[in-house]
C-alpha cells in the first residue's frame, strides 16, 4: 500500500510569515523613500527661495513698500499701523503732506487720537491741518531742535502747526522722531507760519543784537511779529525770543539819536533867550 506524503502544517507557517515580513519591509522602504523625496523637494525649494534677491526697500507690511523699515516698528509715541491707515485720509487731507515720513505721521495720528481731534468730545477744542495748499508748505519743519549729539537724518525732531476750529487760533507741537511730545503752545487769535533755522545762524535773543543760535530752532511768523523758539537745556523746554524787524531797528536807532538833538536845540534856545535878556 502506497503511503501518501503529507506536509506537516508546521512547515507551511514559516513561509507565510516570511512573505508578510517581506511586504512590511517593502512598505517601510517605500514610505522612507517618499519622506526622503519630500524633504529633498523642500530643501531644493528653500534653496531656490533663498537665492531670490530681496528688494532693500521692501517691507513686510502691505501698502508701505517704500517706508523706512524702522518706521514700521513700534514706539510709545506712535499709533499702530492699522490706526494710522484708518485715520490717514482724515488727517493728511491734501498732497502737500504726502512727503511727511511715516514715523512723524504715526506720531501725529496718536496726538490727534489722544486729544479727540478726530472724534469731538464735549467742549474740547478741535484742531486740524490747514487745507490751503500755499499755507500747508509752511506749517511743518524739521531740525535737531534739542541739540542732541546722536541726531541724524532719521531721528530729527518735527514742529507742526494745526488750526483750531474757530478758524482764528492755532497751536504748535514739537515731537521727536518716535512721537515723544517735546513742546506745545496755543496761539490765540493767531494763524502763524513756521520754518526752521540752523545752529549758529544769527538771531536776536536777550537784546537787540544778533548772536549765533545755540541750537537749531524754529521761527514763528505772524502778520506783524516774528519769534524764535530755542531749546533751553537747563529748563528742558523751549524759550521764546522776539525777532526785531529792520524797521524796528531803524526806529530804535533813530530814537537813540533824537534825545541828543532835542537837548542841543534846547540848549541853543536857552542860550539865545539868556543873551537877549542880557542885552536888554
Amino acid at each position: 500500500m502506497k503511503r501518501a506524503f503529507e506536509e506537516p502544517e508546521t512547515e507551511q507557517a514559516p513561509k507565510q510569515k516570511s512573505k508578510k515580513n517581506i511586504y512590511i519591509i517593502i512598505g517601510i522602504v517605500l514610505l522612507l523613500a517618499i519622506l526622503a523625496g519630500g524633504g529633498y523637494y523642500n530643501f531644493v525649494l528653500r534653496q531656490d527661495l533663498d537665492a531670490i534677491p530681496l528688494d532693500s526697500g521692501a517691507t513686510a507690511v502691505g501698502g508701505f513698500e517704500n517706508a523706512d523699515p524702522k518706521d514700521l516698528e513700534e514706539a510709545d509715541g506712535w499709533s499702530s499701523i492699522d490706526e494710522y491707515a484708518h485715520w490717514n485720509n482724515a488727517i493728511f487731507t491734501i498732497p502737500e503732506y504726502e512727503n511727511i515720513p511715516l514715523r512723524y505721521r504715526r506720531g501725529i495720528t496718536k496726538i490727534f487720537m489722544g486729544n479727540s481731534y478726530l472724534e469731538p468730545s464735549g467742549d474740547k477744542p478741535i484742531y486740524k491741518f490747514t487745507r490751503i495748499k500755499d499755507r500747508a508748505k509752511s506749517v511743518f519743519c524739521y531740525g535737531n531742535f534739542t541739540d542732541r549729539h546722536d541726531a541724524d537724518n532719521w531721528n530729527k525732531e518735527m514742529a507742526f502747526l494745526v488750526e483750531k476750529n474757530d478758524y482764528q487760533s492755532s497751536a504748535i507741537w514739537i515731537i521727536s522722531a518716535k512721537g515723544d511730545i517735546l513742546f506745545w503752545k496755543e496761539y490765540s487769535s493767531e494763524l502763524p507760519l513756521i520754518n526752521s533755522f540752523k545752529k549758529g545762524q544769527k538771531i536776536f535773543m536777550d537784546e537787540m543784537k544778533l548772536v549765533p543760535a545755540p541750537a537749531d530752532g524754529i521761527i514763528v511768523k505772524n502778520k506783524s511779529s516774528k519769534y524764535a523758539l530755542i531749546y533751553n537745556k537747563g529748563t528742558k523746554t523751549f524759550d521764546t525770543y522776539y525777532q526785531y524787524s529792520d524797521s524796528e531797528i531803524a526806529e530804535a536807532t533813530a530814537a537813540e539819536e533824537v534825545p541828543y538833538v532835542e537837548e542841543l536845540e534846547d540848549i541853543t534856545i536857552d542860550s539865545a533867550q539868556t543873551n537877549t535878556g542880557d542885552n536888554e
